[in-house]
This record gives C-alpha cells, structure tokens and sequence, in this order.
C-alpha cells in the first residue's frame, strides 16, 4: 500500500477528465482565450455607447467605430444635427475621414510594393545571363512602380498642404491611431490637400 501510495506520488496528481488539451497534453485556454476576447468586445462596445448614445449596438461592435478618425466623424455629425445652425469650421467631415482611410490603404499598398521591391532578384527579370524577362513580373513590377509613384505624389501634397506638421498629423492620427488632438487642424488641412490631388488626378 505504502508502495503504491510512493508510486503515485511520483508521478505527479492524476490528469483531470473530461478537459481539452493541447497535443503537448496541456490544458488548452483557447476557451479562456475567447471568454475574455468577448469581454473585451463587450467592454468597448458599452464605452462606445456611452459615448455616443446614437449607435447601434451592432455599429459599435464594428473596429471602424474604434478609430480616432471614426470618434472624430461621429463627433462631428452629432454636433452638426444637435446644432445645424452653427457654423462647424473644425468640423472632421466624411471626405475628411474617406480620404484618411484612402490613405491608410494606400500606404499599406507602398508598404507592400517596396517590400517586394526590396526582395525580388535582378533575374527574375532576365537582367541576369541573357534570359527573357518573366511577363508576369514585368506586370507585377510596373503596378508596384505604379503605388509608389501614387504614394510619393500623395506624400508631396502632404508635404506642401501649408502645414509642416501635415506629414506628422497623417502618421500619428491615420497611421498609428493615435488621439492626437492638438494635429487634428493639420491633419485636415493635410487631408484638404490630398483631396484636391486626387480630384485632380480623377479630372485628368
């Protein structure tokens, strides 16, 4: 008896039943995991709604709703139909955000284009031993030339908005999400003047 009791002290308390485990045989939190994601959700989707009453609880589910851009908007359009007799010069309209997100998307695009710019061999596009080109890649490299000539006149007219702090507004705000109130004027005015080139460019 003391020889079994010696035995199973050795090797360690008995496995509990009945519980999912990972292929290592641990105890598997992804249940955990997903409890606390969901509470997390829960949490933010009440601090949305408290402060803005006029969501759905399905609006303030969505992430958009969690940008500093998206608060910005709906600041915005909640002050315009509280008081639509007053003048809102500092208002964060929806071609304000639009173009922030078009932004956003774009930079992500140049991000990507010079990352595969960087990677990508000379002989992948016969430039070595006399080979023909590669169709394909020559298609692929003149899109990605194609999102970093757009991100480069893009960041031109941010740079020349009027502002220095136009660049930084874009970054800190758009790029990072951060609530950066004191580049909220800069951030339009940067915004402001992509609009413009973009309508230029459409026009053209």
């Amino acid at each position: 008896m003391k020889a079994l009791s010696r035995k199973r002290r050795k090797g360690g308390r008995p496995k509990k039943a009945d519980v999912d485990r990972t292929p290592s045989g641990q105890i598997s939190r992804a249940e955990d995991a997903q409890v606390m994601t969901n509470l997390e959700m829960e949490a933010a989707t009440w601090k949305r709604r408290k402060i803005f009453p006029d969501l759905t609880p399905e609006e303030a589910r969505k992430q958009e709703h969690g940008s500093v851009i998206a608060r910005w908007l709906l600041e915005s359009q909640i002050a315009r139909k509280r008081r639509p007799e007053l003048p809102h010069p500092n208002a964060f309209t929806q071609l304000h955000y639009d173009t922030a997100q078009r932004f956003d998307m774009l930079h992500k695009r140049w991000l990507a284009a010079i990352g595969a710019k960087q990677m990508r061999s000379s002989s992948e596009f016969g430039q070595v031993g006399g080979h023909p080109g590669d169709p394909f890649m020559q298609e692929v490299a003149t899109r990605e030339a194609k999102v970093i000539a757009e991100f480069k006149a893009a960041r031109h007219a941010i740079l020349q908005c009027g502002t220095p702090l136009g660049m930084m507004a874009i970054e800190s705000i758009v790029l990072e999400n951060q609530p950066s109130d004191n580049l909220r004027g800069d951030l339009r005015q940067a915004l402001n003047s992509l609009s413009v080139l973009w309508r230029m460019q459409s026009a053209a």
